[in-house]
């Protein structure tokens, strides 16, 4: 068996063949910019393209109408210039659609299982006062799908309104789709389901406004999704039918038939209903077509801890899990926001942010049996060792019993990849790896899975002093097996004069903690490069000092604009913004 040693340089080796290939070499060290034309750029949605790339939506505000839009970012960071270069607006006619304030808002996308995707949102066109959701489909080239209606399809006309939709491919090119739904009158919430074909139909076996998932006298809210894997959906949802005794977590199964299936309580199977409210339930597929279920639970009174439940296929509880769910955390007194996904092995990976003197980011395996890994800690592995504030989690599986997670950190984005051992990545610095560091704010973040454990993050970013959409390739997943590097500690000061005037020159200083190799480089704002100043030199530990003439690498004065200075020095990134004038 190869040495330690021997191992750290083959694992080294293999990460730097695979961006020598090209595969993710050519992404912008800041993120790749979707769309930077000005107004608005909002709440994006992401969704694999199936080939490593990813299909990005977005709500766009313009002065005069709102959209929703699409653009494809490919494997290698490139957008694809088959599809127009602002995006493709999923109402291809919004001349024939009133514009109401409001318009058109929070899209969500998932695969369409043949390198496009289907989008869905929440639409005011037919009704000033309650949105009603509508669909569109947009193909591998970046068309519209013909056989759709010109503006997308409306999966529900119902009274009230029909708000924050989530869907699930269901695996033959269609999606089931579910909602909160305020049909029944004021205060009344409801959950119902939809599913709309490939050809670009509602299937007519189901109700033409949708399905009731769960409609009673209670308050039902916050639903989650996951497909059963049979072209149906299980939905998970919270409830107060138990009146003063709190929310409390159900679940039922949804049959690509259009009808709940019978062998599941009516209204739902209770999978918590102890004292206390238990909320804001996220769901992962087990394998054999039921669900592990997570959530938010305040039994115990001035605490919220995570629990879990196991809900089997037929609608039964899982005999070897406790009644009223496992705990999975005890990292601190308020925890809460959990997101699950499978562990690909009939438990889960779950994901929650926990108040201790800020708000981290922990996570925790629950196996199949009902019992939490021992190989992690038992109150949740901090995903972070830095004291600052974490929050806007998204998590993927990385196809090898572990998972990716990243999040928003006092305005930056970042990522952290827990292994099936329940370790962190070696080959991720020990608090987080910067996916998008700028000095603007970037948040409201979306993640998806690509092969070999990595991701593709997008998010709303501010570095333009507009709201634009940026997009990200989470580095490959590091091996299991290398001795961790600790990197120098960096100090990047803000650049001076701030901002530089042509002619004047522009000085950056930093401070390593050791001696390091470092590249130091300026970005324009849509995150080209215009200038290498440090190209993996040697420096020494102290204090360092690196002069701009205000020329880019052929030798022409840049523009006046926005720029950012990117400092890595093994590992380590730090960035500071400036500004140039003529």
């Amino acid at each position: 068996m190869p040495s330690r040693s021997l191992r750290f340089l083959l694992a080294v080796s293999a990460l730097s063949t695979a961006f020598a290939s090209g595969a993710f070499a050519d992404w912008p060290p800041f993120g790749q910019a979707i769309i930077t034309d000005g107004g608005a750029q909002v709440h994006s949605s992401i969704a694999s393209d199936g080939a490593d790339g990813a299909i990005v939506v977005w709500q766009n505000q313009p002065i005069d109408a709102l959209n929703i839009i699409a653009q494809h970012v490919r494997a290698d960071g490139s957008v694809d210039p088959a599809w127009p270069r602002n995006g493709r607006g999923l109402l291809g006619d919004v001349g024939a659609i009133e514009k109401q304030a409001g318009g058109q808002v929070q899209p969500v996308v998932v695969s369409d299982g043949a390198h496009g995707a289907i989008v869905v949102w929440e639409d005011l066109r037919d009704t000033v006062s309650d949105f009603d959701l509508y669909a569109q489909h947009v193909r591998a080239d970046g068309t519209l799908d013909p056989a759709w209606p010109v503006n997308g399809v409306a999966l529900t006309l119902a009274p009230g309104n029909q708000e924050n939709p989530i869907l699930v491919p269901d695996g033959a090119g269609g999606a089931i789709v579910a909602w909160t739904d305020q049909r029944s009158g004021a205060g009344a919430l409801d959950v119902f389901a939809q599913h709309v074909l490939a050809t670009g139909l509602v299937d007519p076996a189901w109700p033409s406004n949708g399905l009731a998932v769960s409609a009673g006298t209670a308050r039902e809210e916050f639903p989650s999704i996951v497909s059963d894997g049979a072209g149906g959906a299980i939905v998970a949802w919270d409830d107060n039918r138990a009146g003063a005794v709190g929310f409390d977590v159900f679940a039922a199964r949804v049959l690509a038939s259009g009808v709940l299936d019978r062998a599941w309580p009516a209204g739902g199977r209770a999978l918590c209903t102890i004292t206390g409210d238990q909320g804001r339930p996220t769901i992962a597929s087990d394998g054999a077509h039921g669900a592990v279920v997570a959530w938010t639970d305040g039994r115990v009174s001035g605490t919220d801890h995570i629990f879990a439940e196991h809900v089997l296929a037929t609608g039964s509880l899982d005999a070897l899990w406790p009644l009223n769910g496992r705990q999975i955390s005890n990292a601190g007194v308020l925890e809460s926001r959990p997101l699950a996904v499978s562990d690909g092995a009939g438990g889960a990976i779950v994901n929650w942010m926990a108040f201790t003197v800020h708000l981290n980011m922990f996570v925790q395996h629950i196996k199949a049996n009902g019992a939490l890994d021992n190989n992690w800690p038992a109150a949740g592995r901090a995903l972070s060792n830095v004291p600052r504030l974490e929050s806007g989690a998204e998590i993927v599986p990385d196809a090898a019993g572990g998972a990716v997670i990243a999040w928003a950190d006092s305005g930056d984005i970042v990522a952290q990849h827990v292994l099936a051992s329940g370790a962190l990545d070696p080959s991720y610095p020990d608090s987080f790896r910067a996916v998008c560091n700028l000095p603007s704010e970037q948040g409201d973040l979306a993640l998806v899975a690509t092969s070999g454990g990595g991701a593709i993050a997008s998010w709303t970013d501010g570095r333009n002093q507009n709201l634009d959409i940026f997009a990200m390739q989470v580095l490959l997943a590091g091996t299991v097996d290398v001795t961790p590097v600790t990197p120098p500690a960096i100090a990047f000061a803000p650049a001076a004069p701030n901002p530089a005037r042509a002619g004047t020159g522009l000085t950056l200083r930093f401070t390593l903690s050791q001696p390091a190799r470092t590249n130091l480089a300026l970005y324009d704002a849509t995150g080209r490069r215009v200038r290498r100043l440090l190209a993996s030199d040697a420096r020494p530990e102290g204090p360092q000092a690196i002069t701009w003439d205000g020329r880019d690498d052929s030798g022409n004065q840049v523009r006046a604009g926005i720029y950012f200075a990117r400092l890595e020095a093994e590992g380590r990134v730090a960035a500071v913004k400036f500004s140039t004038l003529p």
